[in-house]
Parts: structure tokens; sequence; C-alpha cells
């Protein structure tokens, strides 16, 4: 029967080749010449010129009009007031401060300084603006002249470069008409020297001394919207007066055609997740919404830069990567439960005419400190006062990320598991498989966040390693945990009252002894309880762990077979419901087997939940989570364990879209699967790496995938 269903599988192949089926974001290369309705820099100018005429200011994002429009809530019952009262005080704060001085503290970075300068010179802009002290320009003034003054804005470190040339591209342009002609003249020259020339020797890769060549790297990170971005802005702010139109005409070119092209390829078209995680998607975006709007309001047009489905799911990543109290299920180099109603939301919900996704940034606006992009981008006359609540389920397979609640509510409980790629160059950690839950607003299971980059063996340290994440560690060694460039993907999803996602992690672990290993999370809504359950099998007997790091309070039963996890006043009962193992509690640090690395951050506040099976070589590792009332010490029900195999309920033969019929929309994920596994002669196929159900479903596709990329011969 194996042997016959994987003949139909290879005849069925053959057949389905003949239909249309849309290339991975990966396969979608763009052409030499398709930008969306860009042409080049020299056609940007002459249209922000026939836009607005020449010399007209501001045109940066903001305009007179909306600077009265601004105006119009001062002192009125609205967001925008808030907004505003938090503007003076910003403004009235920073004149006390001293001006910023050329500083690199940690030898490499002018980063902060770069980003102090932007903040206040964008603050007192606006506030000059809008409240019309010349106070606030003559301040904003006296620290774009300081950075004048500074030796350079240190290239060797572009980052710093691109955030000094943002703070320049605000002031020349909202301080336009405050400014006498020495003074234009001045940040004119110093913007061309210090910044176009600099950007330019990268775009023309001319020899420089860099510390990343950003705009070389490919497929490159968030430094590509970043310096494009703030470069874009600035070659719009000077593009139209006569010393600076050719140079900024060419960074216009350059700088458009790797965000448009890089916009295509960080922002996954199959679910939006952004691979660096949820904080560099801030800092990437934002630096989008900033070029975007600037293009918007100075030509008329982004000329299609941020018009991507991509982007648009990018705010599903956010949101359902995000705990009901918008905190973030972190993975990679991210903080651990960052804030993630960022201001960017309201750019977004304007560019894509969904102003729910604005109203996530409105709830959180009175609370937060006070940003100057919310300014530049709320339209409260658009936007709800709350964000429409959107399906609690999210996920597919293919996906990198899936996540459940019960419901949008701060009570619910919300529980989150991390697949994709290991991609260490580009922030990433080795913490695929990693899972995530919160219960009435407190975070029981959480990452760690980032370490230190210049750490020496940084990839090696707690935190990068799988070890320090809440997965699997398999065979313990000094090597690294997890393998570097494994692709595990969602191979599973379901969502309803037994919601679930599968992610396969063997190529994760091969390397550490596994045949196979494969894990689940399942969400069972009416009785609050999340199950995450691992199958493994190893080449042979060996040890697995099996992590979960808290902040909160652990106390173990006599028996070690649950534990009751305490944060604040919450309490959740964690059981293995399987039948080995127990559970020990562990400080967050490097096994004994690992490579020990010097300097590392302090972990000491979290704690970790572990489970230690020493020689084995096939188990089930199952575990439920459920959330206690008020006097219950363990939980009035307890599931029983069932196969990940047998969670999804199928009626199909070989259905694999899950709708209970073998058809058409189950050949193509077929064939997109095999699309991407190497190739391999049929003749090398052993009929055991089937898994006996008598179907072809997601379990199949991942033994088979295995088996290929174990066979294949070049």
């Amino acid at each position: 029967m194996k042997r016959k269903l994987f003949c139909m599988l290879l005849a069925l192949v053959m057949l389905i080749g003949i239909f249309p089926v849309h290339a991975s974001a990966e396969d979608n290369s763009l052409q030499a010449e398709s930008f969306g309705e860009f042409i080049d820099g020299e056609q940007v100018i002459r249209d922000m010129v026939e836009k607005n005429g020449m010399y007209a200011h501001p045109r940066i994002i903001m305009s007179e009009e909306k600077f009265a429009k601004l105006k119009s809530h001062i002192g009125d019952d609205s967001v925008t007031a808030v907004l505003l009262d938090k503007l003076r005080s910003e403004a009235e704060w920073t004149l006390e401060q001293p001006v910023c001085q050329y500083e690199i503290p940690d030898g490499i970075r002018l980063l902060e300084t770069s980003k102090r300068i932007q903040r206040r010179v964008a603050a007192l802009a606006l506030a000059y603006n809008i409240f019309g002290d010349e106070k606030y320009a003559q301040r904003a003034y006296a620290e774009l002249d300081a950075a004048c003054n500074f030796q350079d804005w240190n290239p060797r470190h572009f980052l710093d470069t691109a955030e000094m040339s943002t703070a320049f591209a605000i002031g020349y342009d909202w301080l336009y008409h405050w400014m006498n002609g020495e003074q234009r003249a001045f940040i004119r020259q110093n913007m061309i020297g210090k910044g176009f020339t600099q950007v330019m020797e990268d775009f023309e890769d001319k020899p420089r001394t860099r510390t990343y060549k950003w705009y070389q790297d490919y497929p490159g990170d968030n430094w590509k919207l970043v310096c494009t971005g703030s470069m874009s802005m600035a070659a719009l702010a000077f593009g139209d007066e006569a010393d600076a139109e050719e140079i900024a005409s060419a960074v216009l070119g350059y700088a458009y055609k790797e965000a448009y092209s890089f916009v295509r390829r960080a922002y996954s078209a199959k679910d939006g997740t952004y691979s660096e995680g949820l904080g560099y998607w801030d800092y990437a975006t934002y630096y989008l919404g900033l070029q975007s709007s600037a293009l918007k309001s100075a030509a008329g047009t982004d000329y299609g830069l941020a018009d991507f489905e991509g982007l648009r799911k990018s705010v599903d990543f956010i949101r359902y990567m995000s705990s009901n109290t918008s905190k973030s299920f972190s993975f990679g180099d991210d903080g651990d439960s960052r804030d993630t109603g960022w201001a960017v939301l309201l750019w977004l919900g304007e560019y894509f005419q969904d102003y729910g996704i604005s109203a996530i940034r409105m709830k959180k606006i009175a609370n937060d400190s006070f940003n100057y992009l919310d300014l530049l981008w709320i339209d409260e006359d658009s936007t709800p006062v709350s964000a429409a609540d959107s399906p609690t389920d999210w996920g597919e397979v293919g996906a990198s990320n899936a996540s459940f609640r019960n419901t949008w509510d701060e009570s619910g409980i919300v529980a989150a598991l991390h697949a994709g790629t290991n991609n260490y160059k580009y922030h990433g950690h080795y913490d695929l498989g990693s899972f995530y839950l919160e219960a009435n607003g407190a975070r029981f299971f959480t990452d760690l966040g980032n370490e230190n980059y210049e750490l020496q063996d940084r990839q090696y340290s707690y935190r990068i390693r799988a070890e320090g994440h809440n997965t699997l560690v398999i065979n313990p060694s000094q090597e690294l945990d997890q393998q570097e460039g494994a692709e595990c993907l969602i191979t599973e999803f379901s969502g309803g009252n037994e919601a679930f996602a599968v992610t396969d992690l063997t190529a994760a672990y091969e390397q550490s002894g596994a045949k196979s290993a494969v894990r689940g999370l399942k969400m069972i809504k009416d009785k609050e309880c999340v199950v995450i359950q691992d199958e493994i099998t190893l080449n042979m007997s060996g040890d697995i762990y099996w992590f979960a790091h808290t902040k909160g309070q652990i106390e173990l039963a006599d028996d070690g077979r649950s534990a009751v996890v305490t944060v604040g006043s919450e309490k959740l009962w964690v059981g293995i419901i399987s039948d080995e193992g127990k559970f020990t509690v562990m400080n967050a640090e490097l096994l004994p087997t690992s490579r020990p690395v010097a300097n590392q951050k302090d972990n000491s506040e979290y704690r970790k939940l572990a489970v230690h099976l020493i020689n084995i070589k096939d188990t089930t590792i199952s575990v439920a989570c459920i959330p206690l009332k008020q006097g219950e010490t363990q939980p009035a029900w307890i599931p029983a364990v069932t196969a990940i195999s047998e969670w999804a309920s199928r009626t199909g033969k070989g259905d694999v879209n899950a709708d209970g019929v073998f058809n058409i929309a189950d050949a193509v994920l077929l064939q997109k699967w095999l699309l991407n596994v190497p190739y391999t002669n049929p003749a090398n196929w052993k009929a055991a790496d089937f898994n006996d159900d008598n179907r072809l479903d997601a379990r199949d596709m991942s033994l088979m995938k295995h088996a290929l990329m174990k066979e294949r011969h070049t």
C-alpha cells in the first residue's frame, strides 16, 4: 500500500506540473527595471518641483495644512491634544539640556547621539511650527549647528550617519523659513559633505572603511530601510537647491530601488513575518514609513514603494505575535516582552486605508512616552476609538509562526509557536520551536531577549543557543544545539476550539542525532488549556532536554510530574501528561556540556522548568498548561495524550488542506512542497518512510522531505 501511495504521488506530481503555481516570495525575483512607477531620481525632483514649486517648504511629511490641523486641536478633548501637551513638555525639557556632543562610548557607534539629535530637532521644530515660539527654533538649530561642527557623522558605522541625516532633513525642511540664507547654506554644505557624499561611496562601492557594507549585502537587514529612508528624506529636503540637486537625484535613485527590492524580500508574502523579529520590524518599518510619507508629501506619490501585500500582512504578524496586552512574543535579537503598539501603525493604517490598524496605536498613546512620529501620522478624524476584534487564530501551512487565543480580552489565554529559519547573521537565534504563553495579562513563559553584539563567542552564548529558549536540546555538546540554516516551517494548522499548529524540527536537530522531531502546540479553548507536545525519535539512545523559561516563581509537586508557576497574583498549572519524565527547576545558564562564554548578560531573574530524559531513543513529551482559578491548587480537568497525527480530523484520503476532500488545492500544496526539496532518484525511496496511516497528509510530507534531503545526489 505504501509503495502504491508513493507511485500515485509521483504520477500526481508529474501531472500537476502543468498547473500554474505562484512562485514563492524568494523565487519571485524582480525584473531588472521593475520598480513600481519609479523612473529615476531626476524625475522625482521634477515631480516635487511641479507639485510644490521651487524652494517650497515644509514638504517632508508635514505641510502648512497639516500644521494648521494640528493647531486646531490645541486644548480640545482629543488624543491629538494629548500629544500636543506631550510635545510642549518635551520641547520645554529639551531647552534645559546641554547641546549634544560627539560621543562614541563603545568605540564603534555615534548612534545614540545621532538618534538623540534627531528626536530633539523633530520635537523642537514641530513645537515651533505649532506653538509659534521662536525659542524652539533657536534650540533646534543649535543642535544642527553642533552636528555640523562634528568631525564627521561616523560613516564607518553608517547607521549613525543615516540617523543624523534624518535630523538634517527634518530641520532643514521644517525650519527653512526661520533660518536665514547663511544658515541654510551651512546646513546644506554639511549634509552634502557628511551625508550625501558618504552614502554615494556606499552606493558606488568606492574604497572606504565600514563596519558593515550594508548596501552590498544581500539579502540584507533593517539597515536597508533605515539608510535608504533617511537619505531619501534628506534628498527630498535639499533636492531643489542648485548645489545639492545632482547628488540628491542620484541618492534618490539608488535608495528607492534598494528599498523597493528589500520590501519585497523582507516581509513574507506568505504571512507577513519579518525574519529579524518584532523589534527590528518596527525599526525598519518606521523608516519605510518615513520614506514613503516623504515621497507622497513632496512628489505626490511613493511610486508603489510600500504597495506590497507582505507589508500589509506584517500588521497581522505584529498583532498576533503579541499578547492581548500588546507585549511581544519575542524571537531572535529582540527584547523580552516589548510593547508593540508602535507609532508606525498609524502610517500603515493610513497607507492601506485600514484605520483599525491605526486604532491599535491610538489606544497606547495616552500611556506612552512622547514619540514625534505620532504627530506625523495621526488622523483622528479617520481613526476609530478602538480596533474591531480579529479572528483569534493565526497561521497557515508553510508559514513561520502561529498563535492562538480564546479571546482578545486581557483576561484571555494566549499562546504562540515560533518556527522559520535559523539565520544567525540576520539577528536570528537558535530558537526554532520556541513557545510563549500568557494568561490574564501575566507572561508565564517567555524569551530572554538579545545578547551584547560585541560579546566574544556570542553565537555560543546562553541567550542565543536553543537551551536559552523554550524549545528542545538533544544530545547537548559544545557545538551549536540547533543547525544553522535549518528551515522548519508550520506543517499543519487548524483553528477553532481545539486549535493547533505543528512544526517538524528534524532539520534543526539532525546534527544532534534526531531521526525525527515534531513539535505541536494545541489550545483547547473551552478548557483554557495549552498543550505542548514533542514526538521524538533518535538514531540511537541519547539525552533530551525540554525547557520553558519564566520570571515567575516555580513550585514543584512532590512527584515532580507537575508544577505551579506564579506571576504576580496569577497561577498556571503545568503538568506532564505523557508517560516519561519529571520536572526540575534550573537556572538560566549554560549546561556543563556547553562551550563557556564569558561576560554574558545577567539571566538571574529567569528560571526554567526542565524535563531531562536520559538514554532514550523514542519518546513523546506532552505538557499541559492550565491557568488556575482563585483557590485552586490543580485544575478540575486534565487532557489525555493523543498523537499529533490524530489532532486533525481528516476524512479524505490524501487530504492536505484539511477540507475533507483530496482535490486540486491539495495537489497545488503538494507541488509547492516538492518544488522546495532537492532532486532524488525515485529508485532510492524506501517504503518505510511513510507513516502507516494510509493517507497522504502533512506528516507524510514531512517524512518524505527529510528522506529526500538525506538521499539527494548531484
